[in-house]
């Protein structure tokens, strides 16, 4: 089948559909501009993903060996870069924790800016509270033994108000339990409860992992 040359011209072409370049194509498309993503990565459905990240093969992204997982390992001069390869990027196997630095972070002289004149912190806030409402940002309101032997450790220590639930990019509701989209007015993806399994880094399978 032939297309016209129009066909394929564009206002902007952005190279990868994760978190950067998702976003930058959303917003570009909504000021009215003809945006095309590319992207390497396939799309992947929630049972895609592996039950374990010892299940290399649908783990890791290696074409060659004929391995499309959603993780890809680049080695770079000086540095081994682990990330997300798929539509989605990073946002496919992100962690999903979402922790806003402190305060006194944004006043380091090493951003060269004057505090005087500059107050990052308020600059960037509501940048950080659009994005947080985004990814469904709730602190995690189930702690396992891992976070309780922090907790204890914090308390022994006498800083038991360094501790607090880690703040995450997750549905929790009911288990399993199908849902339709609570974050974009109904306008968004299903989200289902969280099961708990921990398989936040492998890509989640349940629909819980705000993506």
């Amino acid at each position: 089948m032939k297309h016209k040359s129009a066909d394929f011209l564009y206002d902007f072409v952005i190279i990868g559909s994760g978190f950067g370049g998702s976003i930058s194509a959303m917003r570009l498309a909504q000021k009215g501009y003809k945006v095309a993503i590319i992207e390497k990565g396939r799309d992947f459905a929630d049972e895609d993903f592996p039950t374990t990240n010892w299940l290399v093969h649908k783990f890791f992204w290696m074409p060659l060996i004929k391995w499309f997982g959603p993780q890809k390992l680049s080695f770079l001069k000086g540095i081994l870069v682990l990330h997300g390869v798929g539509v989605g990027g990073g946002s496919l196997i992100y962690a999903n924790t979402l922790l806003r630095p402190r305060r006194e972070v944004f006043s380091s002289p090493a951003w060269g800016l004057n505090p005087a004149k500059v107050n990052l912190a308020d600059e960037l806030d509501p940048y950080y509270e659009t994005a947080e409402k985004m990814l469904g940002v709730t602190e995690n309101p189930h702690l396992e033994e891992g976070e309780e032997a922090l907790r204890k450790t914090a308390l022994d220590l006498g800083v038991a108000d360094s501790f607090h639930p880690t703040r995450v990019g997750i549905y929790f509701g009911t288990p399993d339990k199908k849902v339709p989209d609570p974050y974009f007015r109904g306008q968004g993806p299903e989200r289902s409860g969280c099961t708990l399994c921990g398989g936040c880094m492998v890509g989640c399978r349940h629909g819980a992992k705000n993506t």
